[in-house]
Formats: C-alpha cells, sequence, structure tokens
C-alpha cells in the first residue's frame, strides 16, 4: 500500500485550492497550508466536509503571508514527516475592485501578489534544496492563452476577458512567464521538477458535478467551454494531478478545463 505524499498549499482559503486540499486530507495526504487567518481555513474545511480527526491528524496551518520566504518554507517542509513537499498547490489570487473607468473597470486590491507568491515560492525551495523537486501545481484561468496557442474561450464570451478581466489577469501572465522561464533554466539551477497551469474556465459556487463532464483540453487544442464549478476545478487537480502521474504533455504547460 502506498503512502500518501506530503503536499503543500497556498492560497486554500479560495475554493480551487480548498477543494483540492479538503479532497487531500480525506485520502489522509500530510497536508500543510498557508494562510494569513488559521480559523478561516479551517473553517472552510469544515464545511467542506474535512472531519476534526482528519484536520488533526493531517493537516498543519502555518500563520502568515506567502511574501514571508520564512513562513513559505515552513510551509513547505513537511512537520510529520520533514519531508518537503512532493507537490504544491498555489490558489493564491487578489481580490477583484470594481471602479468607474471605461478600460480598466476591475482592478486587483493586490496587483503582484500571484507573482509574487511564485518568487517566494521558488526562493523558499532554493533553500531548502529537496532531495526530490516538487511539481507546481498552479490555479490559472483561461482567457490568456501563451502567445501563439489558439484562444480558450467562446468567441463572443471574449469581451469579459478582453475587456472586463484583462487588468486581473495580468498578474496570472507574469506568473506563468516566470514558471516557464524557470523550468528553462539548466538542471542544476531548477528547484521544481515541473510544473501544470490548470487553466478553468468563469469560476461558479456550487457542489461538484463529477469529472464525467468535465472536458479537458491542451493549450494547442483547448477546450473551450463557459462556466466550471469551483468544487470540480478542486476535484479536477486531485485526481488529475496530486492523486496520480501527470501526464507527460501536461507538464510545463497549460491544461483547458470548462464543462
Amino acid at each position: 500500500m502506498s503512502i500518501p505524499k506530503p503536499l503543500a498549499f497556498f492560497g486554500a482559503t479560495g475554493d480551487c485550492a480548498g477543494h483540492c486540499l479538503a479532497l487531500s486530507l480525506r485520502a489522509n495526504h500530510p497536508c500543510t497550508a498557508l494562510a494569513r487567518t488559521p480559523a478561516k481555513l479551517t473553517a472552510s474545511m469544515k464545511v467542506k466536509g474535512v472531519s476534526d480527526e482528519r484536520l488533526d491528524r493531517n493537516l498543519t496551518i502555518i500563520q502568515g503571508d506567502v511574501r514571508d520566504v520564512e513562513a513559505v518554507k515552513r510551509t513547505l517542509q513537511n512537520q510529520t514527516t520533514n519531508e518537503v513537499a512532493d507537490t504544491i498547490v498555489v490558489g493564491v489570487g487578489a481580490y477583484p475592485t470594481m471602479q468607474w473607468s471605461l478600460t480598466d473597470p476591475i482592478v486587483q486590491q493586490d496587483p503582484t501578489i500571484c507573482q509574487d507568491a511564485g518568487t517566494t515560492i521558488l526562493e523558499a525551495l532554493a533553500q531548502l534544496k529537496p532531495a526530490k523537486k516538487p511539481l507546481l501545481v498552479n490555479v490559472s484561468t483561461t482567457g490568456i492563452p501563451v502567445a501563439g496557442k489558439a484562444w480558450d474561450v467562446p468567441w463572443w464570451f471574449s469581451w469579459l476577458y478582453r475587456v472586463l478581466l484583462h487588468n486581473a489577469h495580468a498578474d496570472k501572465i507574469v506568473l506563468q512567464d516566470n514558471l516557464a522561464h524557470h523550468v528553462s533554466l539548466p538542471e542544476g539551477q531548477k528547484v521544481i521538477r515541473g510544473y501544470v497551469n490548470t487553466k478553468a474556465s468563469l469560476l461558479m459556487d456550487g457542489e461538484a458535478l463529477g469529472l464525467q463532464i468535465v472536458r479537458e483540453g491542451s493549450e494547442d487544442e483547448p477546450a473551450v467551454g463557459y462556466t466550471i464549478r469551483r468544487a470540480d476545478v478542486g476535484l479536477w487537480m486531485y485526481e488529475r494531478l496530486v492523486k496520480g502521474e501527470v501526464k507527460r504533455e501536461w507538464l510545463n504547460k497549460g491544461v483547458c478545463i470548462t464543462y
């Protein structure tokens, strides 16, 4: 029987990474999560059906900020196994704010939080020097395809991304570019074995509908759709990226998921 691998979570109070964390805890993975407000994360896990027993046994919460290298290092190095996490799930994002503007109607309260989180995690790993390099799973979005790749949003729906959300997604673009640059470095300079950008379509709340209706596609041939529930994004990440081996064609690329 295989031993559940240790996992690290950043931004798990957001529900995409949060649902992935809840599934991981129920499957007895030793998990460490960084949270500014631990009580908020604990409450979120209970709402998602994680028992007090599994919370006590499987989850360590590090209180702190994702820009703090020491707090990030404590999160990456599992307190139970003393190992650096096998897989890192990053669901960090800023809260959007509406403003009166024709060009930038939606802006982020913290416009560099995604790229800063990525930079801090890579720096923390460089200091920890893990024997086995982890996989980084990044919660991203459709509407920001890699240059030269196919547009991954229905054409008549694209105004939402090109006009309303372009400012909000600028930070995610920088993080994606930074991850791509990092894995292009010589092997001795890399601190992750690879990454996967989980590019979900427009996020909705509600109970998971199940992977049987989730469509997935590569950046070259994206699955184009309108919406997906956060619970199914978390389920997809757990089943496809955490639980099993990642498909070779997904490594260091984005996977578009939608209904």
